[in-house]
Formats: C-alpha cells, structure tokens, sequence
C-alpha cells in the first residue's frame, strides 16, 4: 500500500513544523513548502522544498492527497507601516498558490488554518463557538476572514473541482521547539515562561491571566487526519482541545516542574488589563468526539523533555508534580 502524501505550506514555522513532524510520524510522506527552514530537530528526513509561495507551487511538485496551507506573516504590518492592502496580499497570494496546486494536483482535501484571531474582544460571551459571527478588526483578523471566505468561494463555485474544503481555527498552541520565525515574531506565553526559566527570572502573569483553550501543537497532524478521512462540516472548525486553563494556572503547572522557579502577578501594562476573548468551544464534529487530545502536565512534561540545556542548569532533582494525566 503506497504512503499517502500532503504538502504542508509554511512547513519551515513552529505549526508547520509540527504539522511536518505529526504527518511523517503518522506514515505519510510529507513535502514541506517555505521560505526558508531551521535546523530543527525532526525534520531531517521530510521533502523540504524552499519557494516564496506567492510565485506559486513549483511545477515539479508531486501530487499530493491532502494540501494543509498554514504560510501567513503573523507579524503586525502597522509598526512597519505595511498598507493593509499589501498586508491582504502578503496572505492571499500564497492563499491562491495553494488553492491552485491542490486543484492542479486533484488532492482529495484542502485545509486552510485559520484562527481564533477572528474574533473580537466581544464576540461571544462565555465560549467561542463555531456558530458565533467573527468581528476582529485587526489586520490579522480580517486577513484570516477573508482567506475563510475565499477557500469556500474558490472551491463550491467550479463544480468540476473535487477537492474537499476545511477550514479550520485553531485557538492557543505550544509545543516543542517553538522560537521566533521571520514570519512569526510572537511566541506563545509559554514559550516565554520558558525564556524566563533559562535566565533565572519568574515566570509573570498580569493577575489570574485570561482564560485560553491550550491545545498541544503535536496533537494537530492527527486530529487533521481524522477530519480529512471524514466529511466536510460545510463551516469553520474549531480544533482546540477541551483543556481550559487560566495563564496562572499554566504557569503554575509549568513551575512545579522547574524547581526554585517562581510565578507572580504583573500589573496588566499601561493600557490597563491585555485584550482578552473567551476560549474556543470545540466544534462537535464526529470524526474528533473521542479523539485524545494530550492534556497539560503531559504537554508540558514532553516539552521539558526537550530542553535539556534548561534541566541541566536546574541540577538532577526534579519537583514531583504528579503524574501526567
């Protein structure tokens, strides 16, 4: 039986690269598309083809079953004065090359991931559910609504395409390896906390810290596989896992890992208390209903596993901190 094969665009990002890694893990064969690539850990032995997306996937590029598009610049376009139209087309360009490629290609399924970055700070009132209308006006936002409505339009108006259209939100991520990218200055909190343990400092959070769907960046390949395998929900997914946690209560678990590191209350900053919107409500799609999405100690506990460099410079004990659930 042959391997089934996606081409995963932005492979060379933190959700790339864990895309990258799950697939591969998983049996496919796996052909990831950047700018550029590091030199993480786990990707040696994945198809690494380096393009500027916005030219196009390269005419030799296989087919492939499933084309996954994560490429997007996160970066903030207004400190660099980017116009919001060319900010639009730094996305969509690539957008459009992947929709071409998968159409040219015949795959099976395309996934866009898009984000709970749609959403506004009023947008919803105790959980973001799929049925909720998004209203983010930042460039982010409106930049992922519109590539929503573009994969949908693109591929319900020719009806002689057969590809499968998923577009998917994701809600907070952390994982292994996760650093700043050109294309992703920002890290997660996490991986901040993190950057604080190397240098001795406590881990900070602005009072209890907003309420966030933390889902495990590696669980993401296979919960993509299940979905592609099943039926299109004809709406935005929401691919978070059900472990709600409040930053304090991260940091907390992620401290009593790291023995002598502490967790304390920083003032919210000058513009009073951070934008906030309430975590993402899991949409109720059949093919995930029991899918085991890694919950926290265990995330956490195989993310420590990879910083050697910080465990040693903490010395051989270890806090007990329970068993990963």
């Amino acid at each position: 039986m042959s391997r089934r094969t996606v081409l995963v665009t932005g492979g060379g990002g933190f959700v790339g690269q864990a895309l990258a890694k799950g697939f591969a893990g998983l049996g496919w064969h796996v052909i990831a598309v950047d700018r550029s690539f590091d030199d993480s850990p786990g990707m040696e032995g994945i198809q690494q083809v380096v393009t500027d997306l916005a030219e196009g996937v390269p005419e030799e590029a296989p087919a492939v079953e499933v084309v996954v598009h994560g490429a997007w610049y996160t970066g903030d376009p207004v400190s660099p004065g980017i116009p919001m139209a060319e900010y639009l087309s730094v996305n969509v360009r690539p957008l459009l090359a992947a929709l071409e490629f998968a159409t040219r290609s015949r795959a099976a399924s395309f996934v866009f991931l898009s984000s709970s970055g749609v959403f506004g700070p009023h947008d919803g009132e105790e959980g973001l559910t799929d049925a909720d209308r998004p209203t983010g006006a930042s460039p982010y936002s409106v930049g992922k609504r519109v590539c929503e409505d573009l994969v949908a339009a693109a591929l319900d108006t020719f009806p002689d395409v057969e590809t499968t259209a998923y577009v998917v939100r994701l809600g907070y991520l952390y994982g292994l390896d996760e650093r700043p990218r050109p294309t992703r200055p920002g890290v997660s909190v996490v991986a901040r906390w993190l950057d604080a343990a190397r240098e001795g400092r406590p881990l900070e959070v602005p009072s209890e810290g907003p309420l966030r769907d933390w889902t495990f960046a590696p669980d993401l390949a296979p919960a993509l596989e299940r979905l592609v395998d099943g039926p299109s929900a004809g709406h935005p997914i929401h691919l978070a896992s059900p472990f709600v946690l409040r930053d304090r209560a991260l940091a907390e678990l992620l401290a009593s890992q790291l023995p002598g590191t502490e967790v304390i209350t920083v003032p919210a900053g000058p513009e009073g208390r951070p934008f906030t919107k309430p975590p993402m409500v899991p949409s109720d799609v059949s093919a995930l209903r029991d899918f085991p999405w890694t919950g926290p100690m265990t995330g956490l506990h195989a993310v420590l596993g990879a910083e050697t460099d910080l465990l040693n410079s903490l010395g051989p004990s270890r806090a007990a901190g329970g068993a990963p659930e």
